[in-house]
């Protein structure tokens, strides 16, 4: 498990003389995404040592989402009553609805990577955001798997295992640029139009390469470290992105939606990158892909 770092404790003790409300979210957010994730560390071990079908194994990371998300969201309530919530497995079930209003709002994934999970991939994370007039001010990301925990509060800079995080600096033509997408989870005709929008971003700017993690926030995560220089994809939710955009955010990274537009975390569409030109760069070469919100 990821321990706090003296960096990490010495912007818990800065945002405290401060005086400044976040500190308590963040320390929270911080130690429920621990506990949260020794649980799926545990049963990822678990599922990794005992034969099982993929079905079976399936129907395991199911029943461990849900409970890592009723644990951290029984946390957080009895921290923090007032507060709302969304998270992605009560919004599956119908239990709540995805409405981001001005109320303090965390938005919660239990498990970002669950194909990962059942294939016993490591890029697993649970991911903790807390949104304040709909603007994330606090994100917790942690990958208990690879023993990285990021995490961000707004105007105070973002951090991986307690190094400051910065987005790369010298790539701004993306044809030297390392890519994240993701392929997502849709098996309709759209599809199709996935396939052609990496074909054109290969030929046309024969870009340096392209990866997929498996999981929307750590490739966020990763162009916060400066291990990629780009990601977009159309599907992911604002359960996915929430916690990530401020860590990309304050490691002076851009963020948009996929016409390069103002970020909104509900539109279901991101563009994330280092620095804005090479969003400008990218946004004419692909094809838009219509979803519901």
């Amino acid at each position: 498990m990821a321990n706090k770092s003296q960096e990490e404790g010495k912007l818990l003790d800065s945002l405290e003389t401060e005086g400044d409300s976040r500190v308590n979210f963040l320390k929270e957010a911080l130690h429920i995404a621990r506990e949260a994730g020794s649980v799926i560390a545990n049963v990822f071990q678990e599922t990794k040592q005992n034969v099982q079908t993929k079905a079976n194994c399936a129907d395991l990371v199911t029943e461990t989402d849900k409970a890592v998300e009723k644990l951290i969201f029984d946390y957080l309530r009895t921290k923090f009553p007032s507060h709302s919530f969304i998270g992605e497995e009560s919004v599956s079930d119908g239990a709540m609805q995805c409405h981001l209003t001005e109320n303090h709002t965390w938005v919660v994934d239990p498990i970002d990577g669950t194909m990962n999970f059942v294939h016993m991939n490591p890029n697993v994370a649970v991911s903790i955001g807390l949104a304040i007039n709909k603007q994330t001010e606090v994100g917790v990301v942690y990958a208990p798997m690879l023993d990285q925990i990021y995490f961000g509060v707004r105007g105070h800079g973002s951090f991986l295992n307690g190094r400051r995080l910065s987005v790369s600096k010298s790539i701004t033509d993306i044809s030297q640029a390392l890519i994240a997408t993701e392929f997502g989870s849709r098996r309709d005709e759209s599809v199709t139009t996935v396939c052609a929008n990496i074909q054109n971003i290969l030929m046309k700017h024969k870009v340096g390469g392209i990866r997929c993690t498996g999981s929307a926030a750590l490739n966020m995560c990763s162009v916060a470290s400066g291990a990629v220089d780009l990601y977009y994809e159309w599907g992911p939710q604002c359960w996915d992105v929430c916690a990530s955009h401020v860590i990309v955010h304050e490691a002076g990274g851009v963020t948009t939606d996929a016409l390069g537009q103002n970020f909104d975390m509900m539109s279901r569409s991101y563009i994330c990158a280092s620095n804005k030109h090479l969003i400008e760069q990218l946004v004419p070469s692909v094809t838009q892909i219509s979803l519901a919100q």
